[in-house]
């Protein structure tokens, strides 16, 4: 299923087993509703859950809502999460101090259907266009891979994160050999094809913690995290020995091609990611010069 046709979900977090379901038959129509029954589990499954709303009741015996919302806006990995408190206080203090710790709005017990319809559904849409144009601002437009942009901005993530807990983390070079005659002879359409298909072999050789991204042209990056060079090369003799089997259909004769690979591991001296990329192109420049259709090592 892909990202569009994806259901979005909602986490309904309230001590009352009367309120979950009413709100999980109120909701469901906007998306998958998963009810919780405290702070704390809501913190334990939010990772597995990542829901794209949350509606947090406010008083709760252990951990109450103020808190639960302060723990997930501390964490980077939750803190974009929409919050929604839910009260049955009629006083301004609450929705004040909700508001003030990171809540997006505030729904008033007892619970009107419509206004809960309306304010969650409002909150999932502007949600939804706001990842979609993340995704437009960080993507290829043809193939679907990350952009150099967003690519080197996860990169010098990554290279931070290999650092500080003393990780591996490897980048490949990638470029499909001969390229400039494959767009002389066959056309600019036939390339883009050869391009798309290319983004989804090498997709399909990454794990979701990989990261794909085209540089240019014919040119690609994968970055490894937690992945020495000799991890990293075995994936790139695989993707090699894939692309090779590409076979594309067109009016003049089916088309095959090769791709050169340059790995390269990151040092304990690099500032940025571009200090790992540049030798993995050069290791790709050495690919080339040994006969192109093969993985070099720096």
């Amino acid at each position: 299923m892909s990202n569009a046709e994806k259901r979005q979900t909602i986490m309904v977090v309230d001590d009352e087993e009367l309120i979950r379901l009413y709100l999980s038959a109120i909701l469901s129509d906007l998306g998958e509703v998963e009810p919780v029954a405290s702070g704390n589990e809501a913190l334990e499954k939010i990772a597995a859950i990542e829901p794209d709303l949350i509606i947090l009741d406010v008083h709760m015996p252990e951990m109450d809502g103020y808190e639960v919302c302060r723990q997930l806006k501390a964490n980077e990995k939750t803190s974009d999460i929409p919050i929604i408190f839910l009260t049955a206080s009629v006083s301004n203090e609450d929705e004040e101090r909700g508001l003030d710790i990171g809540a997006v709005d505030f729904i008033r017990k007892p619970i009107s259907p419509k206004i809960v319809i309306a304010r969650a559904s409002n909150i999932l849409e502007l949600r939804s266009a706001t990842r979609e144009l993340e995704l437009l601002a960080s993507t290829d437009p043809l193939t679907g891979a990350f952009n150099r942009r967003h690519f080197r901005e996860v990169g010098n993530a990554e290279l931070h994160r290999s650092k500080r807990y003393k990780q591996p983390f490897t980048i490949l070079m990638l470029d499909i050999d001969h390229f400039k005659a494959v767009n002389d002879t066959f056309g600019h359409s036939v390339g883009d094809e050869a391009l798309k298909e290319t983004v989804s072999v090498i997709q399909n050789a990454l794990r979701d913690e990989d990261t794909l991204g085209r540089l240019g042209g014919e040119e690609f990056a994968v970055m490894f995290p937690q992945t020495d060079t000799q991890g990293a090369s075995l994936v790139a003799e695989r993707i090699r020995a894939s692309i090779a089997e590409i076979v594309i259909d067109t009016p003049i004769e089916p088309l095959s091609f090769t791709m050169s690979i340059g790995v390269s591991e990151s040092a304990n001296d690099d500032v940025t990611v571009d200090d790992a990329l540049n030798r993995a192109d050069k290791a790709l420049y050495k690919a080339k010069e040994q006969g192109r259709n093969r993985v070099v090592c720096a």
